[in-house]
């Protein structure tokens, strides 16, 4: 879907960027970490262009939504650094009102630990992260993304 949505247009698209994050996504998955960042690299283009102030609309992209999803990109394929550096972006851009995103990052901070080499400490920060938040607002995002931990693979 990402490339027929690709195939539509050139123009620099909230439905362009989207369909680049979603291809960076796949390539961090299948542990192709240059295409992740090429992909990656075009879609940070892209929001340079589209990005929204609003930072709760399902339709528009603020900067502590593509830092999370930066974030967790980057925390696929192990890159300590810059998975860092936007983790500490989205934190500090993240609406308070957001917890659940607050706990998104710190499971990629533990997806992070488990692709760098320490799996057991990884899942253990996830876990701990993820029960400060309470029981009824565990997404099967979450509960995915814990899963996604505890199967990592450096």
């Amino acid at each position: 879907m990402a490339d027929q949505a690709l195939e539509l247009s050139d123009r620099s698209t909230l439905g362009r960027l989207n369909a680049c994050l979603a291809k960076a996504h796949i390539a961090a998955l299948r542990d192709d970490k240059t295409a992740a960042l090429n992909w990656l690299g075009q879609g940070t283009n892209i929001f340079d262009v589209v990005s929204s102030d609003d930072p709760l609309s399902d339709y528009a992209m603020p900067e502590w939504r593509m830092a999370t999803i930066s974030s967790l990109v980057l925390s696929r394929i192990g890159d300590e650094r810059r998975a860092a550096e936007v983790q500490d972006v989205a934190s500090r851009v993240l609406p308070e009102s957001l917890p659940r995103f607050a706990t998104h990052l710190e499971l990629h901070r533990g997806l992070l630990l488990a692709k760098t080499g320490d799996k057991q400490g990884g899942v253990a920060y996830a876990r701990a992260a993820l029960d400060k938040l309470p029981a009824g607002r565990h997404s099967a995002t979450l509960r995915a993304m814990m899963g996604e931990i505890k199967h990592a693979t450096v």
